[in-house]
């Protein structure tokens, strides 16, 4: 008999890897399957291989969707903005439109954005960026917006090249930005606020080339207007030494081109500070410009400090500097070419009193001291001034002189000017003063006309308040009278209506009447039970509704008329 087939059992754990080409009867290679012993463990290695690669894999994938930000169409407006083309060849409207969306669209992006964006583009090229005309602002969007990470790479960056950078117009932009964010947010950038606090408080060759120098000064001009405390009072020590005192490398700031910039900004933070040193020391060098202001106004650069003193500076200091230096030094200095301006600005910023006593003590003193300045080229400048502030009197007094001058051929070309503008400046002030005057007493005028008017409307009010009232009053009258008339007329009348009925009549009505009574009665008694057997004269109404009160007492009203009317009745019978 043949053996009967039996199947084979393929999920055997002997037989799971029996099946491989070296027991088939193939013609293959042997592999390891063979190794009955190590088999199981090397599929196990294998699918763990096979695993670690897909997360490898799978990483890969992550990182290139990371890239898809640079490379897909589907771009975020920030990341547009950033690979705009910011080419030299541009125009400078096309420019300017490119960086203004960059910083736009980076102050409205997300954190994740804004790293990818720094990471990629500003990261390693921070110094192009702040040497750049248009760049450099992006800089100081990301130090006003940016996280302070960005912030203090950026501010590490600049302080690795200070020197360098401090003279160039874009990048001394980007540190006073710094600057700024630094001083409100200390604890965000402590080490990069102490790095520069270093630098700005050396006093060295190099610092006195940063106070003369046309770029930099302006970071020295914006640490005096930020800095508080110990870190401005060390600052204003050191520039102290180098304004208007003697010190061995003779360097002076106050005459300098750029370096007055930072004495003018000296007398400008003067009012706002509270601490008695730095104020001290403000004050020691605003009386120190005062008291070498004749040096000062005739100097180039040296006499802006002088006029800031008398447009910006304290009272106090206007009037040391006016009623001590300049009232006595005003005819030389008129005739200065730069003390000129002083002098024109402080006829403009003084008071009246200072301008009658510079004309009756300086000016007007002498006609040869009045010759000289209206003839001098210029001196010229503030004496037409003068003229245009002066009162009427001593306006008079002026043209006058000028007259007298003009007759005698003692006028110049500059006293012909100065001639004609007083001349037509006087006939221009009188005008506007007619003006004026006219207007004012039109407006006298409408007033007293509206307070005449106020007047009479009150006086008419007063009148007519009387008379509305008598008004009032007779009509009152009147529709009483009516009123009276009215009840007498129905009163007569209902008496003629009575003696017109006779007895039979009469008594038909009432019977009909007391009928209708009677049906209403029984109504409400039928409503009403719990009263029918009760006695009328004691009813309890507080049981009763309002309405049905109502109909009980019109009920008695209606029956007590009827009986009156009766009563009536049978008295104009029986007369």
């Amino acid at each position: 008999m043949a053996n009967h087939h039996i199947p084979v059992e393929f999920n055997k754990d002997d037989d799971e890897f029996k099946c491989h080409p070296s027991q088939s009867g193939s013609t293959a290679t042997p592999t390891l399957f063979e190794n009955q012993n190590n088999s199981k463990v090397f599929c196990v290695q294998f699918f763990e291989d096979q695993l670690h690669q897909d997360d490898d894999e799978f990483d890969e994938l992550n990182q290139q969707l990371n890239q898809v930000l640079l490379n897909d169409s589907f771009k975020p407006s920030l990341i547009q903005a950033f690979t705009a083309d910011m080419s030299s060849y541009l125009s400078h409207e096309k420019l300017t439109k490119n960086s203004r969306k960059m910083q736009l669209e980076y102050q409205n992006a997300n954190l994740r954005e804004k790293e990818f964006v720094f990471n990629t583009y500003i990261k390693n090229d921070i110094e192009n960026f702040s040497l750049d005309k248009y760049k450099h602002y992006v800089l100081e969007k990301i130090i006003e917006v940016g996280p302070p990470s960005h912030r203090n790479l950026i501010l590490d960056r600049i302080y690795n090249q200070i020197n360098k950078l401090i003279k160039d117009l874009y990048a001394c932009k980007v540190m006073q930005k710094g600057l700024e964010i630094m001083m409100c947010y200390p604890q965000d950038s402590t080490e990069q606020l102490n790095n520069y606090l270093s630098f700005i408080h050396q006093d060295n060759i190099q610092m006195k080339k940063i106070y003369v120098d046309k770029i930099a000064n302006q970071i020295i001009q914006k640490s005096l207007e930020i800095l508080e405390g110990q870190n401005l009072l060390k600052l204003l020590q050191i520039l102290s030494k180098n304004i208007l005192n003697n010190n061995k490398d003779k360097f002076e700031l106050s005459t300098d081109q750029y370096g007055c910039l930072i004495v003018n900004k000296i007398i400008d933070i003067y009012p706002k500070q509270f601490d008695v040193q730095t104020k001290s020391i403000c004050n020691n060098i605003i009386v120190r410009t005062i008291e070498n202001c004749s040096c000062l106004t005739r100097r180039q650069y040296a006499n802006y400090i002088i006029q800031q003193i008398l447009e910006k500076g304290q009272d106090v200091h206007k009037r040391l500097l006016m009623d001590q230096y300049l009232i006595k030094d005003f005819i030389s200095m008129s005739m200065d070419k730069y003390g000129s301006n002083v002098a024109e600005k402080a006829i403009i910023y003084a008071g009246p009193q200072w301008r009658l006593k510079l004309w009756e003590e300086e000016v007007s003193i002498s006609e040869s001291s009045f010759k000289k300045l209206i003839n001098d080229q210029y001196a010229n400048y503030p004496i037409q001034r003068l003229f245009e502030y002066l009162e009427q009197q001593q306006r008079n007094e002026y043209l006058a002189l000028l007259n007298k001058l003009h007759e005698n051929n003692q006028l110049n070309n500059h006293g012909q000017i100065v001639l004609k503008y007083a001349q037509t400046n006087y006939s221009v002030k009188r005008f506007t003063q007619k003006i004026v005057q006219a207007e004012l007493l039109k407006q006298n005028k409408n007033l007293d006309n509206n307070n005449k008017q106020l007047k009479n409307q009150k006086q008419n009010c007063n009148q007519q308040i009387p008379t509305y009232q008598m008004l009032q009053q007779q009509q009152q009258q009147q529709l009483y009278q009516q009123s009276i008339q009215q009840m007498y007329l129905q009163q007569q009348q209902q008496q003629q209506q009575y003696k017109q009925f006779d007895q039979q009549q009469y008594q038909a009505a009432v019977m009909q009447q007391m009928l209708f009574f009677q049906q209403q009665q029984q109504h409400l008694l039928a409503q009403m039970p719990q009263l029918y057997n009760q006695d009328v004269n004691c009813i309890p109404y507080p049981i009763m509704s309002q309405e049905q009160q109502m109909m009980m007492f019109r009920w008695i009203q209606q029956q007590q008329q009827l009986c009156n009317s009766n009563i009536k009745f049978q008295n104009g019978q029986q007369k």
